[in-house]
């Protein structure tokens, strides 16, 4: 059935023009931690508005059952301390997510026990274990018109989305705006990547819920980000930042600035400026605490190099602009040295494209570039892969 009541009203609204606040962090030592989440939010007006009885839902990233010092999920003692700090105002605080997989009670108690997120318990705060789900419409949306997403989100006063600093095999960067696709039920999203297979339509659509859902406030665990290989598999990398702000938007570019990218290398940050609701530049966002440039990552490793564009008039070079894009897509790509040949792969490619003939075989005019495969190897034996094509011509663009 579908639900065709509004949104859950929420303080504030997003695509507005917000403050990025920073905070220095350089462990996940508790005290640390404490410190940190206090020193941000004590600059958040919105705080106020945090009231006694006040439901609050705290969404983080938990992709899958990984421990902390993976950097894959947003790291336990962060929510910790928000969930100490919002528990002190009387709020009535619950902490979930939606990893990839099943959506059950086991499998939620298993990725919380993994992640370390059972220390919520701890604060006075408590873990989701509602896996009920609704369709929802959203007429306003560019892409996602009706969805299914996770109940006992739409069922809180306040919804905050604690996201964690990552590199994305499909969208260059995950933060602030992709960790809204955890609204959506584990066994859901592969059919999602197949109504929107286009980078810039999934794009929209992860916009779209995060205008639905509309978050009170975001934050980003950049303490300890992700390079290479991710949102699972690639490399921890410090950087020593906490950040928040009203607008995802606002927020994802300076976390893409952090890591060397520009609003052109993220699809969810320009497809948010073209429909009017983020900057398109950096010299748009209003920055708040401390210096976030003094903690740029010059050599980051992002999942994929940039891309090369190519412009060219008529008919020829339209077609020249085609076979281009063809020939230097990244795409998936097992290492076989490294695959233990499980064949998760295949059983959650959205698209079949993927047969075990020993180690996976990816039929490549049937995959969509979901880059499923690779988010959820459990040894990140999949990888993203940039043809020799694009590998050249990046070197000399370079």
């Amino acid at each position: 059935m579908t639900n065709e009541t509004a949104p859950p009203a929420a303080p504030g609204r997003m695509g507005r023009k917000a403050p990025v606040y920073a905070a220095a962090c350089r462990d996940y030592r508790p005290e640390t931690a404490e410190a940190a989440v206090n020193r941000l939010l004590s600059q958040w007006k919105g705080l106020e508005k945090i009231q006694p009885g006040t439901k609050v839902a705290v969404k983080v990233n938990l992709v899958s059952a990984k421990a902390p010092e993976t950097a894959a999920t947003t790291h336990p003692e962060l929510v910790c301390a928000l969930c100490r700090l919002l528990v002190g105002r009387g709020a009535l605080v619950t902490v979930g997510d939606s990893p990839g997989g099943l959506f059950t009670k086991e499998a939620l108690a298993h990725v919380y026990r993994v992640s370390g997120m059972d220390l919520v318990g701890e604060t006075g705060a408590k873990l989701n274990f509602d896996v009920s789900t609704e369709d929802v419409s959203f007429p306003q949306a560019a892409a996602a018109h009706v969805f299914t997403c996770t109940s006992w989100l739409r069922h809180a006063d306040v919804i905050i989305n604690f996201a964690k600093l990552k590199t994305h095999g499909m969208m260059r960067l995950t933060a602030s705006v992709k960790n809204l696709f955890g609204s959506v039920p584990g066994t859901t999203k592969p059919e999602y990547h197949m109504r929107f297979p286009e980078t810039d339509t999934f794009a929209d659509m992860l916009i779209d819920l995060n205008e639905y859902f509309r978050p009170v406030l975001n934050l980003v665990d950049a303490v300890t980000g992700m390079e290479g290989n991710g949102p699972t598999a690639g490399t921890p990398r410090d950087i020593g930042l906490l950040l928040a702000s009203e607008s995802p938007y606002d927020l994802d570019l300076v976390c893409a600035d952090l890591i060397g990218l520009s609003a052109q290398d993220i699809p969810t940050i320009y497809r948010a400026a073209a429909r009017g609701l983020g900057p398109a530049d950096l010299t748009e966002v209003t920055l708040a605490g401390a210096d976030t440039g003094r903690y740029r990552v010059a050599d980051f490793t992002p999942a994929a190099g940039k891309s090369v564009t190519f412009a060219a008039g008529g008919v020829l070079g339209d077609l020249t602009g085609a076979l281009l894009v063809k020939t230097m897509r990244q795409v998936p790509k097992v290492k076989p040295s490294e695959c233990i040949s499980c064949g998760k792969c295949s059983r959650i490619c959205p698209a079949h494209a993927i047969t075990m003939r020993g180690v996976p075989h990816i039929d490549r005019s049937v995959c969509i570039r979901c880059f499923c495969c690779q988010e959820f190897c459990p040894v990140g034996a999949m990888k993203v892969h940039r043809t020799a094509i694009a590998r050249l011509l990046q070197r000399k663009e370079n």
